[in-house]
């Protein structure tokens, strides 16, 4: 028992460590280089009050102000939404199931912008919350409609069609608005730039979500053997989905909320988490946590470092990495089923 604890404990306090090392590098690099020892310096005079002689004031505006900011957000919404991804697999038996092709990121994208176009950003959260909501039920009540077309494959349709009519409402809104249609554009192709006074409320609800999830661990490895034999086995399976969609969708709606739509997050990195830990989710869950959280970090490095990503929403280069992935997936899962 002991052995089998072991090796998921030692894989996570290597991962957090790899994520710690990677925010790290984040913070030196962009514009203005800033050297490891002078971040490590600003780091711990910023939370323990220590010392901070030789560093400029310049340096640490530029550290604690503008790049923490980014890094922090980065790591909670990458987290949230590997996560969100990782429950909506096992939850519709579909390797393909994300927030972002489901349709709920379009939800809450179209509720977030409704709050930029009403001048109401202070209900930015909630409003975003509400559409991912409405979204995912729309996508939920379609999708268990067919008799006669397999459920999960009804389910990406009516993600797909329903994400794309929520798309055309938010097209209409930004034409009726054109004056605030730049800000509303660039903010959905997803940013890191968006900095909030406090990004508390946040990782409050990603680490509440994340917790729930938790809590439901053991109800997902035998959820993922199917509706039936999870309820034979004694799983009240439409709790656990109830609990589990308000809670990940209220992730999804946070996350949103403060970075625009940002795609393929929750497709990408439970499928490679998976590949090297398995399906136990008490270890997938903390770990897609963690590598969505590394995945974002270095699409963001990539727009900073690379001259000709300079400028580029970190949404467009998730988006360049995630469509190849998704079609490899489809291809994948359409041979197993021909096989």
């Amino acid at each position: 028992m002991k052995q089998l604890l072991v090796r998921p404990l030692l894989l996570l306090i290597i991962s957090l460590l790899f994520l710690a090392v990677v925010a790290l590098c984040m913070l030196t690099v962009g514009t203005a280089e800033v050297a490891v020892p002078t971040v490590f310096s600003i780091i711990l005079h910023q939370l323990f009050g220590l010392g901070s002689s030789g560093t400029s004031s310049t340096e640490q505006i530029i550290v604690w102000n503008i790049r923490w900011q980014r890094v922090a957000l980065a790591m909670i919404v990458g987290s949230g939404l590997a996560v969100s991804g990782a429950c909506f697999q096992t939850m519709f038996k579909n390797p393909l199931a994300d927030p972002f092709v489901l349709g709920v990121s379009s939800g809450a994208a179209l509720g977030a912008a409704v709050s930029i176009v009403t001048r109401h950003t202070e209900l930015m959260i909630f409003l975003a919350f509400a559409g991912a909501i409405l979204s995912l039920m729309l996508v939920y009540f379609f999708g268990q409609r067919s008799s006669h077309i397999r459920a999960d494959q009804q389910l990406l349709l009516a993600g797909i069609a329903c994400g794309a009519m929520l798309n055309a409402i938010l097209s209409a809104l930004m034409a009726l608005h054109s004056g605030q249609m730049q800000m509303i554009l660039f903010w959905l192709m997803g940013s890191l730039t968006n900095y909030m006074d406090s990004l508390l409320p946040v990782l409050f609800i990603v680490l509440l979500g994340l917790t729930i999830a938790l809590l439901y661990a053991r109800d997902l490895d035998i959820m993922a053997l199917g509706d039936e034999e999870a309820r034979f086995l004694g799983v009240d399976v439409a709790k656990v989905k109830l609990f589990l969609l308000v809670s990940t969708t209220l992730m999804t709606g946070a996350c949103v909320s403060v970075s625009g739509i940002i795609g393929f997050i929750g497709l990408i990195v439970p499928h490679l988490v998976r590949k090297i830990i398995g399906p136990e989710h008490l270890i997938l869950l903390p770990l897609s946590a963690v590598f969505g959280a590394v995945f974002l970090l270095l699409a963001d490095g990539l727009t900073r470092l690379v001259p000709l990503m300079s400028g580029i929403p970190v949404g467009v280069v998730t988006a360049l990495f995630g469509s190849p992935f998704f079609l490899y997936v489809l291809y994948t899962a359409g041979r197993r089923v021909q096989q």
